[in-house]
């Protein structure tokens, strides 16, 4: 990739295409984007981990990338940066790749000048990198000028279940909202789902006692459940028609157990440097008669053994290799699918009702504008 220039915004578009007629007469290369992907960084210290999996995703979907950074200052500016994505060496590109960087109050002026520079009758996708911001009006305004809308709940708190739910709740109609993390559960909600694809084993669905859901938190990590834990029961929580009214919880420092009716969910904390923080070690249910069902994950962390012991059924137990998705593959899935996700969000309803009243909550977050 050719080193990228300091420039005023101005300039920002004729440089661009100077580097695409200079690649035309180098390599014959077409110009071939399908959307706008900006990337609001909210710590700088997260910019290059950011420009590495957009490089990645515009190898799959050739794009305009818009990386945002802002610091303080005394001197309000925006400047930027233009350069071309490659696609690998001695490839041609596979998109623009921009980044501002914005001084002091000058970040106010980001929404405006980032919706100049998106690709004219073309999909706009956000990713917002890092923690959602509790109350920021960047963020509120920039989800307006957006189809669709990715965060990544792993790298939130319990608490921000809550205001992802009021986000979702605001979406409709204007833009569809996904979460990178809800991707990642997705081949666990299999294993899940498949302990109950057969007759046998369905009845005892309505014989549940007992789940316990185990995780490696987060370093210095205070909730009894990470938000990956808390989604994955709230997806089981949804299909089993739980009620949470009135959920009973007891916790200890490292644990948490709610009481949903006739059903008692258990959250453990295991600590393992070798996966996601907030990843899921274990998944057990117990039901009434002696049924049981348990996921693990093994010592190779990608690796699960299943296993289900329901009387007079014999089921061997197996061994599966389900992979750990980098962001990078997580997005492009994300992309894939620009659509709201109705389980997705019955999901994410269920588990804010689980966990709200152990988690520290947001009373007054400000309405959309």
């Amino acid at each position: 990739m050719e080193a990228p220039v300091r420039l005023s915004l101005d300039a920002v578009e004729r440089e661009v295409g100077r580097l695409w007629e200079e690649e035309a007469r180098r390599s014959k290369a077409t110009r071939v984007q399908l959307l706008t992907l900006v990337a609001l960084v909210s710590e700088p210290g997260l910019l290059p981990r950011a420009a590495k999996v957009l490089e990645q995703v515009v190898r799959v979907h050739p794009s305009r990338t818009i990386a945002v950074v802002w610091k303080a200052g005394a001197d309000a500016a925006i400047t930027a940066d233009a350069a071309l994505h490659p696609t690998g060496p001695g490839g041609a590109p596979s998109g623009d790749a921009i980044t501002l960087e914005a001084t002091g109050v000058a970040r106010e002026w980001l929404p405006q000048n980032i919706d100049r520079l998106t690709l004219p009758d073309l999909p706009v996708c956000l990713w917002w990198v890092g923690d959602l911001p509790d109350f920021d009006n960047l963020f509120d305004r920039a989800v307006l000028l957006s189809n669709l809308v990715v965060v990544n709940s792993a790298e939130m708190d319990l608490r921000d279940l809550e205001k992802l739910s009021r986000i979702m709740a605001r979406s409709r109609g204007r833009y569809a909202l996904s979460d990178l993390m809800w991707i990642r559960l997705l081949p666990l909600q299999e294993l899940v789902a498949r302990f109950f694809d057969d007759a046998d084993t369905r009845t005892c669905l309505s014989t549940i006692e007992r789940v316990t859901v185990d995780f490696s938190p987060r370093e210095g990590e205070l909730d009894v459940a990470s938000t990956q834990a808390a989604l994955l029961f709230g997806w089981m929580a949804h299909a089993l028609a739980l009620k949470p009214d009135g959920v009973e919880w007891k916790r200890g420092s490292t644990w948490g157990e709610a009481k949903l009716g006739g059903v008692v969910a258990r959250f453990e904390h295991r600590p393992r440097p070798d996966v996601p923080a907030g990843a899921i070690l274990r998944v057990a249910i117990e039901c009434r008669g002696g049924a049981r069902f348990d996921i693990e994950r093994q010592d190779d962390p990608q690796v699960f053994r299943w296993s289900r012991d329901v009387p007079a059924t014999s089921t061997a137990p197996q061994t599966l290799r389900v992979g750990i998705q980098e962001e990078a593959a997580l997005l492009v899935k994300c992309l894939g699918r620009p659509r709201a996700d109705p389980l997705f969000e019955s999901s994410l309803a269920m588990a804010v009702r689980v966990v709200r009243s152990i988690a520290p909550r947001l009373s007054t977050l400000p309405s959309s504008p």
